[in-house]
């Protein structure tokens, strides 16, 4: 046993547990993607991200490349319909109802492209997977 073990124990005790809140998260907002559900998918994927950061000398270079260009994807969309549920939040506060009826088409737009990319990655069971992937498991 090498002295970096304990560590790899640790990285891949943490990098499951980050994951199977993301794919909860992701699962959470497949139901029902309101504000919060986004809002929540956004902070997994976030903090998923900085785990394999972090956790980078663990795992394949390759995987996570792969992990991370499909996290990056998820982001941005999340990022279009995040900042359209901020920007009716702020309109709602004013009153102001010029630019809602857009705002809510377009989200709606982002909303139904969200729910596709969550069709394929659950399709593919994308937590089993990138489990395999990374070996999460203790060996």
């Amino acid at each position: 046993m090498s002295g970096s073990a304990p560590i790899r124990d640790y990285a891949i005790e943490q990098m499951n547990g980050l994951l199977t809140t993301l794919a909860f998260r992701v699962h959470q907002a497949a139901k029902s993607p309101g504000p919060e559900e986004i809002h929540d998918v956004r902070v997994g994927i976030r903090r998923f991200s900085q785990g394999l950061r972090l956790f980078a000398d663990f795992f394949q270079k390759r995987e996570v490349k792969k992990i991370r260009k499909l996290l990056k994807r998820m982001m941005r969309l999340t990022s279009e319909i995040r900042d359209r549920d901020i920007t009716l939040e702020y309109l709602a506060e004013l009153k102001h109802e010029h630019h809602r009826q857009r705002l809510e088409k377009e989200r709606d737009a982002y909303e139904r492209e969200f729910s596709e990319m969550i069709s394929r990655w659950s399709g593919r069971d994308f937590s089993v997977k990138w489990r395999r992937a990374l070996a999460l498991r203790r060996v």
